[in-house]
This record gives structure tokens, C-alpha cells and sequence, in this order.
């Protein structure tokens, strides 16, 4: 410790440069920080993304899409509607989401690579006059070329980006993009888009579109007053900001065709993963904007409240602004974005790294009121505090280094950088604060000397307040763990949930258009797949693999919240429904056997069986010959697989795992043995992000309780004051989960973060029970050193805790609602966690404290007084 002491003394002024020059490097490389609205939480490797990542190599209709819900009150088969649904639909199909920033970026990339003809002369083609959707071969041969030359990952990513931005539509939906099967007056078949024109006839349109069950409930309600354009974008996932250019450009045309002709009156609605990407994208710039600012007022109103003293204030300032900055510019070089959860980070850091500097402020400030000079009254504040604040801030960073053990990237990320932002306020604190004093501290005048003796209120009225605790110390706890009971059971009850869309502000343009769209009677806006396998070329081409599909579809159009679907087994129906001239008695499967009539060249009528098996094989022959490309929806190159579509109107995670669960359970019992089954998509997500907080929560509150309590026993020697410790985490807990299920308030990927805090953040505990012993070791009588401890620590504890709980309260100005209740929650926690600290500690510390034997007993009537010890 002494050697510490002197190190930092000797070291002062070289300290602080050195701390300055690293924050100045730091906030040079913020400028590189970079936003991810990827709102799929978990790894492309997690098996509820990677089964959708598969099937998308095998089948068109599997990727994110824009949607634009066009609503007409009388009906949408009107000239001015049909023409801008048309036209809107070849602007759409022409869109290239690469830019002239991507442009630079590939420049730049390629200069990497002088001498490399292949490359430059790969880049020379793409760049020359511009992007055009013709540069996707191009594009695609420079990613697989840097791929196989290992260039830098981050260049190969872009790359990769870049290919599906030139040119990023695998697929169209809409009354002007879906192919329509039909049979000419010449008994021909004709596969074609019905809206393929301006100024078409809406009753030829009406009467073709209207008969066909693969077009209404999804590109056009029943009522016809709605009417659906899909653009399905070949984007990765991951490239949130292709899909946020996706949702602008979009908007673009919508606003420009709606400018370029005022008779068209109808109201636009545009949903779909872009839209809910370029909404959060919203949110985390307004978080940023907004919170911060916000939090360092506050903080710093309250500093200048408590300290009313220059060091009291900028110390703890300068503290959570250098931790803050090293942790954002670490952000920036390791081009780790911000996403929705780690756009709250700088509130977190500023709030939680705060408490260190507090402590050790108070506690200097408390020496010199001892009468101690500048230069004692800094080596005994690091005397007295270094132990306890390395312990705290070791405590907090192992918990939240156990939250990386979470499949949810968010949660990864806020904890690594958490762990690293205090670890940053821990050595900073360790230095900037004494080197700081010891350079710019000043002795107290005699005349200071006698004013600092007067006692602060706070101390004043926590001691009385802990002196009652003690003298009615068994009927508090009569009353108290009753209560606690009781806390305990409303813990098992909290709601876990991901409502979705329901986060969003009743207003945002997200959820009023996402809420149309799901109650306008056309596809829903959460989409999901079941891919079936047989194993076997053209295997899925069966009479029963086909009849199974039907079947299959007719349950899930009955599940609640599923709002259309198509499969292999719609287009088989509607194949055999126009070839055999409209008769509604073949809008089904062919049977195994059918009866076939056909008239010879004598004109006698001629009855045969042909194995529905055939059948099925010829329509989708015919389909195929007929220049249809939709099947590519449904089937895979080889026939070996076949694919169902449904959309769910809902956004709520538990009514996917019912409609899963329902689903699964039907499969059971009906499922041909020879084949596999496989979910995808929205709803398999969602749930899969829901039990990653289920078996989260559970496995890291357990893990981190046992960590931080076997930490505690460590550094405080003594298993009993750890489990005492332990014990203030499971009654704060407690407190917080029980109030959560009073309130109503969901745990989802916001408010699972309030587990890391409260078991994490134990400096309260630590600070208190470090204190207490070394009174008691000192001979000083259990009650009078809760005492004396509280009059010390416990002043800035209580500090801590309004700080604490008035910072988080920032984060009730975010607009995204798991971030308003993450606020509520964090500041109602840490409230509890002070509170319940002092009290629990006061009621519960002569049975815990029985065991510590003093180093040097006292006198008694100086153990009497509280006096410590002169050892």
C-alpha cells in the first residue's frame, strides 16, 4: 500500500498527463462510432436464425421485406389506385441500395491492393458509370476473389454487403408481380401477372385477381379496400443500413408518385423489417442525443448538492467522463455499433462509475474534517478505501462479464463493455484522484478546521434512523420478513415477454403502420416458414407429401394471429382448378388415383386412371413450361424440398410460442415418418430470443450471486459477512422482481439487464460490512461501529444511492418503452439496494459479526464512546 502511495505522490503531475493524453486519443477515435439496428438479437449461428439463413440458399420468399399497404375506402380496383400500385412496383424492382459512400469505401478498399490486377480491374468495372444492378456478377466475383485471398475480414463483410445492395430484390409480391394461372379461350394455359399495364380495366383485374386464393388475403383483402406491394430484399441480416436505405427509398418514391399525381388520394402504409430498422435507428439517435445530456446535468446538479466543494464536484466528473470516453473510443476501434441496448451504455457508465469516485471523495473530505493535513488525509483515504472499491468494482465486472455467457449479442456486448468501462473508472479513480489532490490539495485554515467539525445532516439523520433499527431491531424483523415472504412468491410470477411492436410510441409511424397492416386482412407483417424434407430428389412431388402440406395448411390458417399462408400444395390446387376448366370440385390435391377423361382424335370421350402422383409432376411441369418462376417459393432446385409460408399479425413473443407449441404438437400426431420438419422465421426468433432470457436470467443470477458471494467472503474474510452480504443481493432482488409483477412490468431485453445491476452493484454492502469490521476488530461494541460506519459511510452511501437512482431516471426520456421501464427499474433497484443495505445490516449484524475478534481491544469507556482504536 505505501509503495503505492509514494508511487503516486512521486508520479502526480506525469499521471495526470498521461490519463489526459490517453482520454485525448480516445475522443479523437469516437468519431468512428457506428450505429447496428439489427433487430435480430441473437448469433447468425444461434439455431433459430441459422435455419432461415439455410433456407434462403435454397428458396426465393425467405428474406426480409419492404411492405406498402395501399388503402382505398371504396375499393382498390380503381384506374388511379391500380396505376400507382404499377408504377410503384417497377420503381421498386429498379432499386439499388448502394451508394456514393460505398463507392469511396470499395476505392479505399481496392487501394489496399495495388498490385493486384484482378481486383482493380474487378473494381474498375463496378465503379465505371455508376452502380447498376448489371454490376452484381461483378460485384460477387470481387467478394468470393477477397474471400479467397483472406483480405481483411471487416473489407470482406463490406464486400459481401455490397453485392446484395447492387442489387437487392430477389422477389416481388403484389397484384402486378404475383403470376396469375389461368386458361386462355383456346384452353392454353397462361401463367402471367395480371396488373401489367397502365390504365388497365379494374373489372378484368377484379375478376382475376378476386378468383385466386394465392392473391387474396395477401396482396388484397377481401373487402378490396386493401391492396399489398412486397419487396423482398436479398440483403443479408446483418446489413442494417441496406435496410434502412431500403425504407427511405422507399418512402422516396412513395412521396414522389404521390407529388406526380394529386388525383391519387389513397393512404400509403409502409411496414416490414426495414421500417422497424430504420425506427430504432430513430430511437438510438434520439438516445444519444438526449440521454446523456441529460444524465451529466443531473449528476452534476446532485454533486454540487452533496460535495458543494470544486474537488468534490470535478473529480467524480472527470472520472465518469474519462471511463465514458476510453469505453466509446474502444467501441470505435474495435467497430463494435451501438444497437438499441448499448445506445444506453454512456447513462450506465456515468451513473455506475460514479460510485468509486463518491466514496473516495467522501472519505478524504471526512479525514480533513478529522483534522488531518492535505497530504494524511489523501494517504488514508487510499489507506481505508483502495481494498473496498477494488473489491466493489471486481464484483460488478464479474457479473456482468457473466451476462457474455448470453447468446443475445445486445446483452454480450453491454456486458464486455461494461466490465471494461468500470475497469476503466477503477484505475482512473486509483490514480486520477490522489495524483489530482496530491498536486492542486490545500490544507484547511484554522478557521475552516473549525466549521468542518459541524455534523452533516445527512449522517445526523441516518444515524438517528439506524439508532431507532437497533433499539426496536426484533419487532422490525417480525414485520420485515413477512414481507420479504411474500416479495419472494411475486418473484416467481413476473411476466416474461417481448411485445414487439408494442414498445413503440402509440403514434411512431412504425406501430400505426404495422398495427394497419395486421388488421387490414392481408399478409401479416411477421412472417414464418416450415420447410419440408424428404430427403429424396423429387421426393415432396407425392400425392401424400402433398396432401400433408394441405393438410398442414388448413391448421395453421386456423391458429389465432395467422393471417394467410401459400405452399406447394396451394399451387397444385390452383393448377388442377384451371385445368380441369374452373370446376370448384378440383380445388384440391389429385387423390392417388384419379379418374381423367380426354376426348380422341374420333371425338370419343376416353375415361383412364393416372397415378396423382403424375399429375402433380405435369403441373408443376406445366408451370415451369408456361415461364412461371414462383415455384422457386415453394420448391427446391431438386424437388427434395418444399416449403410452407405463413404471416402472423401478431408481434408478441408468447403468441408465437403457443402458435409453435400447437404446431408442434399437431405435427406429432400427423407428420409422415420419411419426413423432416423444420421451423423458420419471425416467430421461431422471437421465442428463441424469449428462452435465451428465460434460461438467461436464471443461469446468470445464479452464477453471478454465487460469484460475487464467494468474492466477498474472500476479500472480507469472513464467510459470514459474505453470506451477509449475499444477503442484501437476494432481498434487493426481491424487492425489485416483487415490484416488477405489482407493476406489471415485463422482463424482456431491456429489463433482463436489472439482474446484472442488482447483483452486481455491491459496493454498498461492501463499503458498510469493510467498515463495521474494522471498528469491531478495533473493540468498539457491534451497535455503536453500525453506528460510527453509518456517520461515515454511510453518508456517502446514501449519496450513492440518490445519484444512483436520480441518473437512471434519465433514461425515462428515451422512446423505446423496455428502455423507459430498464430506467424505472435500475433506479427503483438501486434505491432498494442502499435501502436495504442499511437496513438489513443494522437488523441482522449482531449474529453475523458474533464471530470477529478484536486486534486490540479498547478501554471499555473508550469502547463505550465508539473510539477507534490507535493501531
Amino acid at each position: 500500500m505505501e509503495r503505492y502511495l509514494n508511487f503516486v505522490e512521486r508520479y502526480a503531475r506525469a499521471i495526470v498527463f498521461l490519463l489526459v493524453a490517453v482520454t485525448a486519443y480516445f475522443t479523437y477515435t469516437l468519431g468512428s462510432l457506428i450505429s447496428d439496428t439489427n433487430p435480430y438479437l441473437l448469433k447468425e449461428t444461434h439455431p433459430a436464425r441459422k435455419t432461415i439463413i439455410d433456407l434462403q440458399s435454397e428458396f426465393t420468399g425467405t428474406f426480409d421485406s419492404v411492405m406498402v399497404a395501399i388503402n382505398n375506402p371504396q375499393t382498390v380496383f380503381n384506374k388511379p389506385t391500380l396505376n400507382a400500385l404499377f408504377s410503384m412496383s417497377q420503381s421498386v424492382r429498379k432499386m439499388i441500395l448502394a451508394n456514393d459512400a460505398d463507392k469511396e469505401q470499395l476505392t479505399q478498399i481496392v487501394a489496399k491492393h495495388p498490385d493486384d490486377s484482378r481486383a482493380q480491374l474487378l473494381a474498375r468495372d463496378i465503379l465505371e458509370n455508376g452502380f447498376s444492378q448489371n454490376d452484381y456478377a461483378q460485384a460477387k466475383a470481387l467478394r468470393d476473389y477477397a474471400k479467397s485471398q483472406n483480405w481483411d475480414a471487416h473489407d470482406q463483410l463490406f464486400l459481401t454487403f455490397l453485392a446484395e445492395r447492387i442489387n437487392p430484390i430477389r422477389e416481388m409480391a403484389s397484384m402486378g408481380d404475383l403470376e396469375n394461372i389461368v386458361l386462355t379461350g383456346d384452353g392454353e394455359l397462361l401463367i402471367h401477372k395480371t396488373l401489367n399495364a397502365y390504365d388497365m380495366d379494374p373489372a378484368l383485374v377484379e375478376s382475376q385477381i378476386m378468383g385466386n386464393e394465392l392473391m387474396v388475403d395477401g396482396v388484397v383483402s377481401k373487402d378490396k379496400k386493401v391492396a399489398m406491394l412486397v419487396a423482398e430484399l436479398g440483403t443479408k441480416q446483418d446489413d442494417a443500413q441496406a435496410q434502412l436505405r431500403a425504407y427511405q427509398i422507399v418512402r422516396g418514391i412513395v412521396a414522389d408518385y404521390q407529388a406526380a399525381h394529386p388525383e391519387f388520394k389513397d393512404e400509403i402504409f409502409i411496414a416490414g423489417m426495414p421500417i422497424f430498422i430504420a425506427a430504432q435507428q430513430e430511437i438510438i439517435d434520439h438516445d444519444l442525443a438526449v440521454l446523456f445530456p441529460i444524465v451529466f446535468l443531473l449528476i452534476t446538479l446532485l454533486l454540487i448538492f452533496f460535495f458543494r466543494k470544486p474537488l468534490g464536484v470535478l473529480l467524480p466528473l472527470f472520472n465518469i467522463l474519462f471511463c465514458t470516453i476510453w469505453t466509446l473510443g474502444l467501441m470505435a476501434l474495435l467497430r463494435v455499433p451501438f444497437d438499441l441496448l448499448t445506445s444506453v451504455l454512456p447513462v450506465f457508465l456515468f451513473t455506475i462509475c460514479c460510485s468509486d469516485a463518491i466514496h473516495v471523495m467522501a472519505e478524504y473530505y471526512e479525514q480533513k474534517n478529522a483534522g488531518k493535513s492535505n497530504r494524511e488525509a489523501n494517504r488514508e483515504t487510499q489507506r481505508l478505501m483502495v481494498v473496498p472499491v477494488v473489491l466493489t468494482t471486481v464484483t460488478t465486472i464479474a457479473t456482468f462479464m457473466i451476462s457474455t455467457t448470453n447468446n443475445i449479442v445486445s446483452i454480450r456486448n453491454f456486458g464486455v463493455f461494461m466490465s471494461i468501462g468500470l475497469t476503466a473508472a477503477l484505475i482512473i479513480s486509483l490514480l486520477l484522484i490522489p495524483a489530482w489532490i496530491s498536486i492542486w490539495g490545500k490544507d484547511q485554515t484554522p478557521k475552516t478546521l473549525a466549521a468542518v467539525h459541524k455534523e452533516s445532516i445527512i449522517s445526523r439523520y441516518l444515524v438517528a434512523f439506524c439508532a431507532r433499527l437497533i433499539q426496536w431491531r426484533k419487532p422490525i424483523l417480525i414485520v420485515t420478513l413477512p414481507l420479504l415472504i411474500l416479495m419472494t412468491v411475486f418473484t416467481f410470477r413476473v411476466d416474461i415477454e417481448d411485445s414487439g411492436i408494442a414498445y413503440f410510441k402509440p403514434e411512431s409511424h412504425i406501430r400505426v403502420s404495422d398495427e394497419f397492416i395486421n388488421q387490414a386482412g392481408v399478409a401479416g407483417t411477421a412472417p414464418g416458414w416450415i420447410a419440408i424434407d424428404s430427403k429424396e430428389p423429387r421426393g415432396v412431388l407425392t400425392t401424400e407429401v402433398v396432401q400433408f402440406i394441405d393438410k398442414l395448411d388448413h391448421f395453421i390458417k386456423q391458429q389465432p394471429h395467422v393471417s394467410y399462408g401459400y405452399s406447394l400444395a396451394t399451387y397444385v390446387k390452383r393448377m388442377n382448378l384451371v385445368l380441369n376448366d374452373m370446376n370448384p370440385d378440383y380445388l384440391r390435391v389429385p387423390q392417388a388415383l384419379e379418374q381423367v377423361t380426354s376426348v380422341n382424335d374420333e371425338g370419343q370421350v376416353e375415361r383412364f386412371e393416372v397415378p396423382g402422383n403424375s399429375l402433380i409432376e405435369q403441373h408443376v411441369m406445366l408451370f415451369e413450361n408456361g415461364g412461371g418462376s414462383d415455384l422457386n417459393n415453394v420448391l427446391n432446385a431438386d424437388y427434395s424440398k418444399a416449403l410452407t409460408l405463413y404471416t402472423m399479425t401478431s408481434s408478441v413473443a408468447s403468441d408465437y410460442q403457443a402458435m409453435l407449441d400447437q404446431l408442434d404438437a399437431w405435427l406429432l400426431v400427423n407428420k409422415p415418418a420419411n419426413l423432416e420438419v423444420t421451423h423458420a422465421g419471425t416467430p421461431l426468433i422471437w421465442t428463441g430470443v424469449l428462452q435465451e432470457i428465460t434460461q438467461g436470467q436464471v443461469l446468470s443470477f445464479s452464477l453471478a450471486l454465487l460469484v460475487v458471494t464467494l468474492m466477498m467472503m474472500y476479500w472480507l474474510k469472513s464467510v459470514r459477512l459474505g453470506v451477509l452480504g449475499m444477503l442484501t443481493l437476494l432481498t434487493t432482488s426481491v424487492t425489485v422482481y416483487g415490484f416488477m409483477f405489482l407493476f406489471g412490468i415485463e422482463l424482456n431485453i431491456g429489463t433482463t439487464l436489472v439482474t446484472f445491476l442488482v447483483v452486481g452493484v455491491v459496493d454498498y454492502a461492501v463499503h458498510l460490512l469493510s467498515r463495521i469490521k474494522l471498528l469491531v476488530q478495533q473493540g468498539i461494541h457491534i451497535d455503536a461501529a453500525i453506528l460510527q460506519a453509518m456517520h461515515s459511510v454511510g453518508r456517502s452511501t446514501v449519496v450513492n444511492v440518490v445519484i444512483f437512482s436520480v441518473g437512471f431516471m434519465a433514461l425515462l426520456f428515451s422512446d423505446f418503452k423496455p428502455i423507459v421501464d430498464l430506467g424505472a427499474l435500475v433506479a427503483m433497484a438501486l434505491f432498494s439496494s442502499g435501502v436495504m443495505t442499511i437496513l438489513l445490516v443494522t437488523l441482522v449484524s449482531p449474529w453475523f459479526f458474533a464471530a470477529i475478534v478484536p486486534v486490540a481491544p479498547l478501554p471499555e469507556k473508550d469502547r463505550a464512546a465508539g473510539k477507534p482504536a490507535l493501531i
